[in-house]
């Protein structure tokens, strides 16, 4: 018999590896197609957690929400956090609707002139993510209520059901990894400030954990077993949420219990668009992620980017990908003020709701091509870190799943509330905090999506890093251009991203694309600088992406994960 694990228990790590060896995400020909699938970017034991919940009954929605509560237990709330934000794209196979579900960050209410909040210097890179802790910087967090609401709407087992691997998880403990302990040496004073913080990283004798051990979180435990019986207000109201505001309060915050009583999630519409005879759909407003991507792929269409080949195997291709993938990234850091420049130059009003029609993009495609559109270059003549998670059920919902705390290694706040970290999201984002009101929701750069053919589900997909905008934009093409699996799609090299310096400095100037260190032979390398665009070889700042796809006619299901991170990701069925 295969290896079953109860759904009150993770699969310990050894076991997990074995039962994904006799699984395979992508079955031969005498192996049975699988009824469902979770795939997220770390944790096999979060990813089999999420299976387990599949089999006893659960739906789309509720696996990937217990995948993701056991996944910030395995980073122990480094990049991610139960105080983070949480967005999902979902597919409701009864009705064949597509949903939006919001559960970003809210800003604070009297937080009435965020530009004055204490920041960071992007053009330094990551290592400016270091500075004194700040109150002003945590934002009121989303992920819980999220959480809470996607059970409620789409979920088939009971709300406390989907904590029992993360209880699990904190309680019984996991094997403590050396990216574990090399992010705890990074941060280590931040994480010494409070008693309580340090007490979660170290032992009895006051030494820190090392990799191989057994790494338990006690405190979660009870606090995650608190959420589960009451509900996802036990963060929101009462102590938990006055000792959140206290500690926050102590080092200059101005996060009050209101701030976090008031918080809603959002259901909205998806950003709707359409690639080749696909129906795209992707995280929508007040979201940037979404509408970026929809316009990117619009721009992609344009351009016929796939018809010099795949970008891969074409410098062609992979240079006019490089030019499409900043506009939306254009809008996004630059804001109001780069956006309405850019809307006087082409002549169009760059709404989000036009920003997705074709006869917008069609506009800005003449400005790329051109050379005319602030950034990119013409052909000379010759990249905070998140988790992802999709997920299929046995009645073909999807969902499709990114949550994160959009900072840097738990942030400079070194604060835990039993158990549970609470990040500086606010600390580079002061600009489009000045943008929105005061105690509003916060738009954020994710986009999980789908793909329908013919009205029918087609693919699940999401994507973290710094460079997910282009992974995503990679991927899609792989799959949707050149009919690759999502396996083939997530092994071609990365399409690459901009540094956090290039983004700082502005538009202007051909900002050097980073690309994967080896993810492309230096004469091809060579072949797009000669066409004008710089490359950099730089690790920090790639994107990962993650698909399930969806047979129409056999409900076959295919899915992939990156590869190489020291957490695993996994595609599992069943």
């Amino acid at each position: 018999m295969p290896f079953r694990a109860p759904i009150n228990r993770p699969v310990p790590l050894a076991a997990a590896a074995a039962w994904l060896i006799f699984l395979s995400c992508n079955p031969g020909p005498d192996a049975p197609t699988p009824r469902g699938m979770v795939t997220g970017t770390t944790g096999a034991q979060a990813i089999e957690g999420g299976v387990e919940i599949l089999r006893a009954g659960g739906s789309a929605a509720d696996a990937a929400m217990s995948t993701a509560l056991t996944q910030i237990c395995m980073a122990v709330g480094s990049w991610v956090s139960y105080a983070g934000l949480m967005t999902m794209v979902y597919y409701d196979a009864e009705s064949g609707e597509v949903h939006n579900l919001n559960a970003a960050y809210n800003t604070v209410a009297a937080e009435t002139d965020p530009l004055t909040i204490p920041g960071i210097d992007l053009s330094a890179g990551l290592g400016a993510f270091e500075a004194e802790p700040n109150g002003r910087t945590v934002l009121v967090p989303g992920f819980m209520k999220g959480v809470e609401a996607a059970n409620e709407r789409f979920g088939k087992l009971p709300f406390q059901d989907l904590f029992a691997p993360a209880i699990a998880c904190a309680e019984d403990g996991f094997e403590y990894q050396a990216g574990n302990a090399g992010q705890y040496a990074y941060r280590e004073p931040v994480l010494s400030r409070l008693p309580e913080t340090k007490a979660v990283f170290t032992k009895a004798d006051g030494s820190p954990y090392e990799a191989g051990d057994m790494f338990t979180q006690p405190a979660l435990a009870e606090t995650l077993r608190m959420v589960a019986e009451q509900g996802a207000d036990y963060m929101y109201t009462g102590p938990w949420a006055e000792k959140l505001v206290a500690l926050v309060g102590d080092i200059g915050g101005r996060m009050t219990v209101e701030d976090l009583a008031a918080y809603e999630v959002v259901w909205s519409e998806p950003a709707r668009g359409s690639y080749r005879g696909f129906d795209l759909y992707a995280h929508g407003s007040p979201a940037e992620g979404g509408v970026g991507l929809i316009e990117a792929m619009n721009l992609a269409e344009l351009a016929g980017v796939s018809d010099y080949g795949h970008y891969g195997d074409s410098a062609e291709a992979l240079f006019w990908l490089t030019q499409i993938a900043r506009p939306g990234l254009t809008f996004a850091i630059g804001g109001k003020q780069a956006a309405d420049g850019i809307a006087a130059m082409i002549g169009a009003d760059l709404t989000h709701e036009t920003r997705v029609r074709q006869e917008t993009s069609a506009k800005l495609w003449g400005a790329i091509r051109d050379g005319s559109f602030p950034g990119v270059v013409v052909p000379a003549a010759a990249a905070p870190h998140s988790d992802a998670v999709v997920a299929i059920d046995q009645w073909g919902n999807i969902a499709a799943v990114v949550h994160s705390i959009n900072t840097v290694s738990w942030g400079t706040t070194g604060i835990f509330v039993d158990g549970i970290s609470i990040p500086d999201s606010g600390i580079f984002q002061q600009g489009m905090m000045a943008q929105i009101e005061p105690g509003s929701r916060l738009p954020d750069p994710t986009n999980p999506g789908l793909v329908l053919r013919d009205g029918k589900p087609f693919m699940g997909f999401s994507s973290i890093g710094s460079g997910l905008h282009q992974r995503t934009i990679g991927g899609l093409i792989s799959v949707l251009d050149f009919g690759l699996t999502p396996r083939e799609a997530v092994d071609k090299p990365a399409l690459g991203s901009f540094s956090f310096s290039a983004l700082a400095q502005g538009a202007s100037g051909p900002a050097a694309q980073e690309v994967g260190v080896g993810d492309y032979p230096p004469e091809f390398i060579a072949e797009v600088e000669a066409m004008g665009q710089p490359i950099e070889e730089n690790d920090a700042t790639r994107g990962y992406w993650i698909a399930i796809t969806i047979d129409p006619e056999t409900g076959e299901l295919h899915g992939a994960s990156i590869r190489g991170l020291e957490l695993g990701g996994r595609a599992v069925g069943y």
